[in-house]
């Protein structure tokens, strides 16, 4: 993957925002930023998936740092709402984010636990998360991820539509190397989620319809150096008070990353009406 990449279907605004991200990344780490900076392709394979040409009220829940909120509002004519539990720099970084690019005006940020969002019923004509399942599912396990379900379910109006896109479903994993990235991410980052089923039957239980399953393989794959990288660059990131020993993680999984290398799993988004 090419630094600065601006291909095809990239908006200004979305490229303003990565450049922000590759021109501050730590010597050493650039792959890290790459990776998920251009993870975005993935991104807007899923904004694609939705209607959302007219004017639209939008919740992006679990927006980090605000990678699919600018996808969303530089794509489309919504107004987007991106809350996430994290405040402090991170909520800034997004902010500045969203000014560099343009696309500030019609994003409201707000500090907020999915779990319990502030809002009325009924407040947003579609809800979606990126990659959101898998943190909130490392909070608080099974029991977090059914009440996200459910509140995303009461904040849509009638006739609206909820996205949940995401690489830890164990679905997700179908080669080796996908398979040893969901394990690490499952038993050492409890990242992993549940099968997909367990999504799919809460969101028919609150009365969901039209039920669409979608793939997107990202074809990211991990040398050992990469994979060193990355591993380390989480355990110093300490997810959510996470303590990670990363000299134990690698003498764990070292031999077989090696052996098998790492690729990012295929993504799922789960896509439902009310």
């Amino acid at each position: 993957m090419a630094r600065h990449e601006t291909g095809q279907g990239i908006t200004r605004a979305t490229a303003i925002a990565r450049k922000r991200w590759f021109d501050s990344t730590p010597v050493g780490r650039e792959g890290v930023t790459e990776r998920y900076v251009v993870f975005g392709e993935a991104r807007r394979w899923l904004v694609d998936q939705m209607d959302l040409q007219r004017s639209t009220d939008v919740l992006d829940i679990g927006s980090g740092h605000g990678f699919l909120t600018y996808e969303l509002a530089s794509r489309t004519k919504s107004r987007i709402t991106a809350l996430d539990v994290l405040a402090g720099e991170q909520l800034e970084d997004s902010v500045r984010g969203a000014r560099a690019a343009g696309v500030n005006e019609r994003v409201s940020w707000i500090v907020g636990d999915g779990r319990t969002c502030p809002f009325r019923d009924s407040s947003f004509d579609a809800v979606v998360s990126f990659l959101a399942l898998e943190d909130i599912h490392m909070i608080g396990g099974n029991d977090a991820l059914e009440m996200v379900v459910q509140e995303s379910c009461r904040l849509l109006k009638g006739g609206g539509t909820l996205l949940f896109a995401d690489n830890m479903f164990p679905e997700c994993a179908r080669t080796e190397a996908q398979k040893l990235y969901w394990t690490i991410q499952s038993k050492e980052f409890h990242a992993g989620l549940p099968s997909k089923s367990v999504v799919l039957n809460l969101l028919r239980e609150r009365g969901m319809t039209g039920l669409l399953e979608e793939e997107y393989d990202p074809k990211i794959n991990l040398d050992e150096k990469e994979a060193k990288v990355e591993l380390l660059d989480v355990a110093d990131a300490k997810p959510f008070a996470k303590v990670i020993d990363f000299a134990s993680l690698w003498k764990r999984y070292g031999e077989r990353i090696i052996l098998t290398g790492l690729a990012y799993p295929r993504v799922l988004s789960i896509i439902a009406r009310k």
